[in-house]
């Protein structure tokens, strides 16, 4: 990866990482568990749930096994980004699924389970690490597709 690349692999690896982590204090300190209150109504609310299942609060209990794929996650990201030379998309979506993945783990770390807030009633609650691991994830396909019909293409 170019040095440019790698600096804005970080800045956003830590973005995702230090905005998430600071809303989701602020939730904590601001609201009881369970507690709702309208943005827009009746579409979104801000909702403090504590999630110790892993996407969607599917498998509650199961924190040993999100720690253990968080932690795999992040890390895979780290060797791959540092050993090889990828593009900047791939870099770039990849220190979003990242910094998604390792602020849920702090939570599940530190309070059992993560900390959600964005919630639009007919959807689980979530959070900005969640979206910033779709986001990354949905890119990273978009990606994958694009480079794989470019080759079909080619051969």
């Amino acid at each position: 990866m170019q040095p440019a690349s790698s600096v804005r692999f970080f800045k956003i690896f830590l973005s995702i990482l230090g905005l998430d982590q600071l809303v989701k204090i602020l939730v904590k300190v601001s609201f009881s568990l369970y507690e709702s209150v309208p943005i827009i109504k009746p579409f979104l609310y801000l909702t403090y749930v504590k999630n110790e299942g892993i996407a969607f609060g599917l498998f509650q209990g199961v924190t040993s096994i999100s720690i253990i794929s968080a932690i795999i996650v992040v890390v895979g990201v780290f060797v791959y980004i540092m050993g090889w030379r990828p593009p900047a998309i791939v870099a770039y979506s990849l220190a979003l699924v990242a910094g998604g993945a390792a602020g849920n783990l702090i939570d599940r770390l530190i309070f059992g389970g993560v900390v959600d807030y964005i919630d639009f009633r007919f959807w689980p609650v979530f959070n900005l690490a969640d979206i910033a691991i779709v986001v990354g994830s949905l890119l990273l396909m978009g990606f994958l597709i694009w480079e794989s019909r470019e080759e079909g293409k080619r051969n």
